[in-house]
């Protein structure tokens, strides 16, 4: 059901939002604020969401928009369902069992029957042992004797592996018939709802995801995405889709780390098949991220010797090659040092830290400075600027992250699969703002450490500023690699290498 929108849509023109790094339009934030105060309301006491809005031109000319929960089942009306929550019932009955239970029985009774002869056999061969032992036997009868027991005991153990195999064959079967069934129950519920685009396609969504049938854990995440059943609603009611954007409500789950009113991107994992569906002839904003922003930088060298080659990379610069065809660190490094021999890469920071970043010109230099920094021999001191100012001076803070498989990039604090993660921290000042200037000492490397340590309501509290994962957007992310010290490869000196903080 549209909500209406008061404003204007002057300023978007015919470009649609890309969905996968964006701005949020004003219209979008007006909408972001009429659901968070239609939660407050309602769903106070309930668990925090990522909820999505899409902003329309309805058919009318006026504007109104669509709001869903994302990974969040939700039976308010004000929000639209998800594809998971539209599909039909499931109606997946059991399997007989018959042949595996016969299997089972016929391997337990085998089993026994085995190990009770075999228990016998070796009972009697201790007999026949005695008698030989007292001189006093009738010899034939003792060989007939063991060559029974010898065949009876190969004969009842062959009978108890075929019987093992007949039972491992009917689990098989009855794996596959339930994989069978499993994936025609998820081929009649997907086939159930058509959905369409702005060319007026219609499709099933098994059309779309029947490639997903395998992995129903993402299959299940793809259908529970907003944004998807948000555009189909909008396509359906010929509503002209103008802005989009999502939005975390509530509280935040203890794995994860996420600032309030703060935007994010539509994780391409669980979005992107449905997406390159529904938008289809959608004329889209450029991806910011695609821009090669960095095409004429002339490289800024802090420290070079014979062995090595560090930099001062800007933010928003990457520091290896990446999918889109913008220039980065490493490449710069190749074309600057063609003879350098070995790979020169020691280590990276995100796209957005700005800092040093140290390359190695030969392959000695690469191998010990690479076990150095595997080891923790060399010490690293970013500086950042937080929102807010820690409750401590300082400290350290002990996390073990990983991956949010259907987040990337963004990593979740997990204390099972997570790998070791330790930050030492100092307060060097605080500003009028109350924001805080820190001086972070990662003693490990995991990706996004010090965002995630310092967003994470167990780590300082306080999100660096800048952050757009885990805090809030600025014109940059508030985080520089400042200061590698090591023990020099070859001189064996102490060596320190920095690059002043620019903020």
């Amino acid at each position: 059901m549209f909500k209406k929108l008061q404003g204007s849509a002057s300023d978007l023109g015919e470009v649609l939002t890309y969905p996968y790094h964006y701005t949020a339009h004003p219209l979008v934030k007006q909408a972001a604020d009429l659901v968070s105060r239609h939660l407050d309301d309602h769903a106070a006491r309930q668990a925090g969401r990522l909820v999505a809005v899409l902003v329309c031109r309805l058919s009318d000319r006026s504007l109104g928009f669509l709001t869903a929960c994302d990974q969040f089942d939700t039976t308010d009306p004000y929000f639209e369902k998800s594809f998971w929550q539209q599909l039909p019932p499931e109606e997946l009955k059991p399997l007989d069992t018959d042949r595996i239970d016969k299997a089972f029985d016929a391997k337990i009774q085998a089993q026994e029957k085995y190990l009770s002869f075999k228990e016998q056999a070796l009972a009697r061969k201790e007999h026949r042992q005695r008698q030989r032992a007292s001189g006093v036997f009738n010899r034939d009868a003792l060989i007939a004797s063991s060559q029974f027991d010898s065949g009876e005991l190969d004969r009842l153990k062959l009978k108890y592996v075929l019987a093992l195999q007949a039972e491992e064959a009917a689990r098989s079967d009855f794996q596959h018939r339930t994989h069978v069934a499993v994936e025609n129950e998820w081929k009649r519920r997907l086939a159930s709802l058509f959905v369409q685009n702005k060319n007026h396609k219609r499709l099933t969504l098994l059309d779309l995801l029947s490639g997903s049938l395998n992995r129903e854990d993402l299959l299940k995440a793809i259908l529970r995405t907003a944004l998807p059943s948000l555009l189909n609603e909008a396509y359906k009611n010929q509503a002209q889709p103008l802005a989009m954007g999502q939005f975390w409500w509530g509280p935040v789950a203890s794995y994860d780390a996420r600032g309030a009113g703060t935007f994010f991107s539509f994780a391409k994992e669980r979005h992107e098949k449905l997406l390159n569906f529904f938008l289809e002839g959608e004329k889209l904003q450029k991806n910011q991220l695609a821009l090669n922003n960095f095409k004429d930088w002339k490289p800024d060298i802090v420290y070079e010797d014979d062995d090595i080659v560090a930099f001062n990379k800007p933010a928003g610069m990457l520091s290896v090659p990446g999918k889109l065809p913008v220039n980065d660190l490493y490449t710069v490094a190749l074309s600057l040092y063609p003879e350098a021999t070995g790979p020169m890469l020691l280590h990276r920071l995100d796209m957005a830290t700005s800092g040093i970043v140290m390359f190695a010109k030969n392959k000695q230099t690469h191998r010990i400075l690479q076990g150095a920094f595997s080891q923790g021999g060399i010490r690293k001191r970013y500086i950042a600027l937080l929102e807010k100012t820690p409750a401590q001076t300082s400290g350290e803070v002990d996390l073990p992250l990983c991956l949010n498989p259907y987040e990337r990039p963004r990593q979740m604090v997990e204390r099972t699969y997570g790998k070791p993660a330790l930050t030492l921290y100092k307060v060097l000042s605080v500003n009028e703002r109350g924001q805080a200037r820190v001086a972070l000492y990662p003693k490990t490397g995991r990706t996004h450490q010090l965002r995630m340590h310092a967003a994470h309501a167990e780590g300082l509290n306080a999100p660096i500023v800048g952050d757009d994962l885990y805090g809030h957007t600025a014109d940059r992310l508030y985080l520089h690699a400042e200061a590698l010290r090591f023990i020099h490869p070859r001189t064996g000196l102490l060596t320190t290498i920095e690059a002043p903080c620019p903020f």
